[in-house]
């Protein structure tokens, strides 16, 4: 048993069709898109010409679109999962060890499939990635860019000016010394 009565579950019942709602709307307003490539996207009649850089915006826009969309499946399926659950009885159940989940979690998260106690790590990982180009990387020699860090937000006209003071200007050659090479 769930531990859920029927108004419960006919409040969450109505949270997984609305999720389901919305996800079915994303889809269905991506398909209104109609846009299928690169060159549908940008209007360019053809990628080959152009720089690759002045395609990285539109790269980087589809790249994103297909991630938002892999998560948007992802969330049907787990909601579908649900619904199917509620039909067969399981739902509200943890598919680790099997007792309910509590009605407070399952009203902020519908579709969750495990009590707080038996969430896998990988699903409670919020900022903890890192890329796995950084287990090779080498770090910095220390002190490298520690001055610049303070500085940072410091250097204004006037720093500027005394870093290149020394320089002259174009209206003091005495001080530069470009008189004297200029008479050779």
């Amino acid at each position: 048993m769930n531990g859920l009565n029927e108004k419960q579950l006919a409040k969450l019942k109505e949270l997984l069709l609305a999720e389901k709602h919305e996800i079915d709307r994303h889809f269905l307003l991506e398909a209104d898109d109609g846009a299928t490539t690169i060159t549908d996207d940008t209007g360019e009649l053809s990628s080959y010409d152009n720089h690759p850089a002045d395609l990285g915006t539109e790269t980087f826009e589809r790249e994103r679109d297909a991630a938002i969309d892999q998560r948007y499946f992802e969330r049907r399926d787990d909601v579908e999962r649900a619904l199917s659950k509620m039909e067969d009885g399981t739902y509200g159940l943890c598919e680790i060890s099997g007792e309910p989940i509590g009605f407070d979690r399952l009203e902020a998260m519908p579709a969750a499939r495990y009590s707080i106690a038996h969430v896998p790590s990988e699903e409670t990982a919020t900022g903890e990635y890192r890329p796995v180009e950084e287990d090779v990387m080498t770090q910095p020699p220390s002190g490298a860019g520690e001055h610049r860090q303070r500085q940072a937000g410091r250097f204004d006209d006037a720093d500027a000016w005394k870093t290149l003071e020394e320089y002259g200007n174009a209206s003091d050659t005495q001080a530069t010394g470009l008189e004297n090479n200029h008479k050779r």
